[in-house]
């Protein structure tokens, strides 16, 4: 019976080769467009997941608009966050990043390295995110002035291992 089935519909599309050929395009069309916006989604809602707090962890922006511009900027003005915490009970912590334009100069010994990306956090910074620690304590990594967390990598580039780093100076 199935056979049959398969035959009668063979047959028709053979006999109907034009509409035989837009049905498949568009449904292929239609499938590949599904599969592609399956994965945006998908990867929207995967971004950032392995923070323990992350279903409570927001992203401010702000929307300006000025004269007849309008501006949409992933960042706000440095008191945000302190009067968000003071006005609604519903912040528990905030922190705050700045990445510099342009590298810095880090001095090795009499050599000078220039890093390109550089970002400064305040010392709450392991309070809302989870981020792995491979030396040292997150609690206390940024409470003191002039203090730094590295990557394992950078470690290695400037002291050679990234065992050395902890408590070493760089400039």
């Amino acid at each position: 019976m199935i056979k049959n089935f398969f035959k009668i519909a063979f047959r028709n599309l053979i006999k109907n080769k034009g509409f035989t050929i837009i049905n498949i395009m568009g449904l292929a069309l239609g499938l590949g467009c599904f599969l592609v916006i399956t994965m945006y989604v998908t990867d929207e809602l995967s971004y950032d997941r392995f923070h323990e707090k992350a279903d409570r962890i927001y992203r401010l922006s702000s929307h300006i608009k000025f004269g007849g511009t309008d501006m949409n900027m992933a960042t706000t003005s440095d008191a945000m966050g302190q009067a968000l915490m003071n006005d609604y009970p519903e912040v528990v912590q905030y922190t705050r990043f700045y990445t510099s334009e342009g590298g810095k100069l880090i001095k090795k010994g009499n050599q000078f390295i220039t890093e390109n990306k550089i970002t400064y956090a305040d010392s709450t910074l392991f309070d809302v995110f989870t981020l792995p620690v491979i030396h040292g304590e997150a609690d206390t990594a940024l409470d003191e002035p002039n203090t730094a967390v590295i990557t394992k990598s950078t470690a290695e580039r400037y002291f050679d291992s990234a065992a050395d780093a902890l408590g070493k100076f760089i400039e």
